[in-house]
């Protein structure tokens, strides 16, 4: 996977050639992805290094041996400083809607750090499924796509018995309309991110009131709309960082920050270096 391939705010649903999931063994090299969402669930095995990841406004990290589930159409960030290898698992809408028909009054969760045996147990369980489909997507074996299909439908089977939750209507209702009104906002600051974008603009997108709004937003984002903007230019001055030639002045101009002091200070917290150190050590 490229460093910063997730740099974007919607993601859509992916699959690998020849399979209808998107699977993916790969190593990071290091990785800043701001808050994004889709409509696949993913699942992430870490088989090397430590990811972090966010998900309304907590913090997991994750070492080797952990398993992570993000729902479909669940806010999330991450972060792997130092990199990783690990599983990437997607499993499309369509893929979901046609074996599962009330996937969307259904949430899929788990606690990957449980100390509950019966949970870990299971948890095991779809981790040795996850495991016999990187066996077979290595292993160019006769039938290859037969076995991997036929494991990806365990991997269901699992996923829809053991860690799914009906959700109530009401909650759903509620759910969907919060998250149509956070996706036209997110649209927007994703495409306006790289130039100046004032409370008034924004809380004018969500047609709401200002105070209002940074009340809605902070509550269904765990930050404020400037926290998220500036993620959003930090993940794309780290992309061009690692990938370009530019010099900082330029990058910094090209994403929207304007405030130097500022841009250090954020990219100290979440790298723990200075910008020029951090490039000299994870251009490729």
């Amino acid at each position: 996977m490229k460093p910063g391939s997730y740099s974007f705010m919607h993601e859509n649903d992916r699959i690998t050639d020849g399979f209808d999931i998107f699977f993916w063994v790969f190593n990071d090299a290091s990785s800043f992805v701001a808050a994004h969402w889709h409509r696949a669930i993913e699942i992430m095995y870490i088989l090397d290094g430590e990811v972090n990841v966010t998900v309304n406004a907590h913090e997991t990290i994750l070492l080797p041996g952990d398993i992570f589930l993000i729902d479909s159409s669940v806010i999330h960030s991450t972060k792997s400083i130092h990199g990783n290898h690990a599983i990437l698992i997607q499993l499309p809408y369509s893929l979901l809607k046609k074996y599962i028909p009330d996937i969307d009054n259904i949430s899929f969760a788990f606690d990957c750090h449980t100390e509950n045996p019966i949970l870990n147990t299971k948890i095991l369980k779809l981790i040795e499924v996850i495991k016999e489909l990187q066996i077979i997507f290595e292993v160019n074996s006769k039938g290859e796509i037969l076995r991997f299909n036929s494991l990806v439908f365990e991997l269901l089977y699992q996923l829809y018995h053991n860690f799914s939750v009906p959700i109530p209507d009401t909650d759903l209702r509620k759910y969907q309309k919060h998250f149509d009104r956070l996706k036209l906002v997110m649209d927007y600051m994703n495409s306006h991110y790289n130039r100046p974008l004032s409370l008034d603009e924004i809380s004018g997108v969500a047609c709401f009131q200002k105070e209002y709004f940074c009340h809605f937003f902070k509550k269904n984002m765990g930050k404020t709309y400037l926290e998220y903007l500036n993620e959003i230019r930090l993940s794309h001055v780290y992309e061009d960082l690692i990938s370009t030639d530019l010099p900082l002045k330029t990058i910094l101009e090209k994403n929207g920050f304007t405030n130097y002091k500022l841009f250090r200070q954020l990219f100290y917290e979440n790298f723990h270096t200075t910008p020029s150190e951090y490039r000299k050590t994870h251009r490729p």
